[in-house]
C-alpha cells in the first residue's frame, strides 16, 4: 500500500571545496499522506549522498496525525542525492519503504516526487498503490412551508437550514409548477401556479454527492386551489396584500385617487357603481374625474369596461391605463393572471357583496 509524497527543498548560494557553513547548506522538507488502512508510529528516514560523503538520519512519529511532515537542514549544494523512508504498520502485517534522488540547488526549491510503498511479508503478496478522495456531506436540518394550502397566483413563504461543519451550505429549489423569487435562497417565496392542483416543491442542499449518507434533499407537498369569484376573495387574496396600503385614510390612494378600500364594506361601497373620482394624471397624463363620459371603477357584468379590471391589466400588459397608473402603483409586480382572472371573475358574475 503506497502514497505520493512531495519533497520541497531550498538552499542558500555558497562556495564549494571548504567547508560547508550555514550560509551554504540547504534545507529539505517532506509532507506525505498516511494511506488508508495502515496504521503507522514511526516513519525512518535517512539522506545520504555518496559523492560529498553526505549522511544524516532521524525517525518522525505520526502516531497522533494523518501526514508525514519533518524538515532537515544543513545539507550542502550539489548532485547525487538520495532519500530514503522505511517503516512498519503497528501490527507489523506490512512493511514500507521508498526512496527518491534530487539535488539541492542554490537558491532554489525543487519538488520531488516519492512513493513510500508497504506490502506484506507474505510470500507471492504485491504493493499497491492507494489514492484517496474525500467528499464532504451537507445534511438538512429542516424544512418549512407555510401555509400549505392556498389559492392559485399566491404566495407560500419556504425556508429550509442545513448544516456541513464549518462550510456554509448552499441551496437548490425547484417545484412541479409555479416559480420561486429567488431558487438559490434559504427562504425564498414560492408563488402557486394558475392552474389548481397539488405542487411537489424539492430542496437540496450542498454540498452532497451520491456516496452521501445524510439527509440532504426533502421534498413538501402543497396545494394551491382555484378560488370562487367572490368579493371577500377578491378583498382577501389582492385587495388586502396589493392595495391597502395606499388606499387608505391619509394615504395617496385617498388624498390622490379619492378611493378607500380600508375595509371591505368601504371598498365595495366605493367600487361597484362608482365613478371614477382620482384627480392625479399619473403616467398617462389624464386625471379619472375628468374623463367623459364617465368611468365606472366596476360595472357589474362588464369586467372589459371596469376601471378596476383595466388598470390591473395595463400593468400586465406594460401600456399606459386608460387615466392615472397603471395598478398597482410603483415599482412592485403586476397582478398575476390569476389573479386579474379572479377579478374578472367577480364582476362577470354580477359582482356581488359576496
Amino acid at each position: 500500500m503506497g502514497k505520493r509524497a512531495l519533497i520541497a527543498l531550498a538552499i542558500a548560494s555558497g562556495c564549494t571545496g571548504e567547508m560547508a557553513s550555514d550560509a551554504d547548506t540547504g534545507s529539505v522538507g517532506m509532507e506525505l499522506q498516511i494511506a488508508p488502512g495502515v496504521a503507522i508510529n514511526t516513519v525512518h528516514w535517512a539522506i545520504t549522498n555518496p559523492i560529498n560523503g553526505f549522511s544524516k538520519s532521524d525517525n518522525v512519529t505520526v502516531r497522533f496525525s494523518n501526514t508525514l511532515a519533518f524538515l532537515a537542514g544543513g545539507i550542502p549544494s550539489g548532485d547525487g542525492y538520495t532519500i530514503t523512508l522505511t517503516a512498519s504498520s503497528i501490527d507489523n502485517a506490512f512493511a514500507c519503504t521508498g526512496s527518491a534522488g534530487f539535488r539541492i540547488t542554490a537558491g532554489s526549491s525543487t519538488p520531488v516526487g516519492l512513493t513510500l510503498s508497504c506490502s506484506t511479508a507474505a510470500p507471492g503478496n504485491g504493493t499497491i498503490v492507494v489514492t484517496g478522495t474525500t467528499q464532504v456531506c451537507a445534511n438538512l436540518d429542516s424544512l418549512s412551508a407555510a401555509p400549505l394550502e392556498t389559492a392559485v397566483g399566491t404566495p407560500i413563504v419556504l425556508a429550509a437550514t442545513a448544516s456541513v461543519g464549518s462550510l456554509t451550505p448552499t441551496f437548490a429549489w425547484t417545484a412541479t409548477a409555479g416559480t420561486f423569487d429567488n431558487p438559490a435562497s434559504a427562504s425564498p417565496v414560492f408563488t402557486c401556479p394558475a392552474t389548481a392542483g397539488p405542487v411537489t416543491i424539492t430542496v437540496t442542499a450542498s454540498p452532497s454527492a451520491p456516496s452521501c449518507h445524510t439527509v440532504f434533499s426533502q421534498s413538501v407537498t402543497v396545494t394551491c386551489d382555484a378560488l370562487a369569484p367572490t368579493f371577500t376573495n377578491v378583498y382577501n387574496t389582492i385587495i388586502t396584500a396589493r392595495c391597502t396600503s395606499c388606499h387608505k385614510p391619509g394615504s395617496s390612494g385617498v388624498t390622490v385617487g379619492l378611493l378607500d378600500m380600508s375595509t371591505p364594506a368601504t371598498a365595495y361601497a366605493n367600487l361597484v357603481g362608482v365613478h371614477a373620482q382620482g384627480i392625479g394624471a399619473g403616467t398617462s397624463g389624464i386625471t379619472c374625474a375628468s374623463v367623459q363620459p364617465p368611468l365606472t371603477r366596476v360595472i357589474a357584468n362588464d369586467a372589459a369596461n371596469s376601471l378596476l379590471f383595466n388598470k390591473v391589466h395595463s400593468k400586465q400588459l406594460g401600456v399606459l391605463a386608460p387615466c392615472g397608473s397603471p395598478m398597482p402603483l410603483g415599482g412592485g409586480p403586476a397582478l398575476s393572471v390569476a389573479e386579474t382572472d379572479l377579478i374578472t371573475g367577480w364582476i362577470t358574475a354580477g359582482a356581488a357583496n359576496d
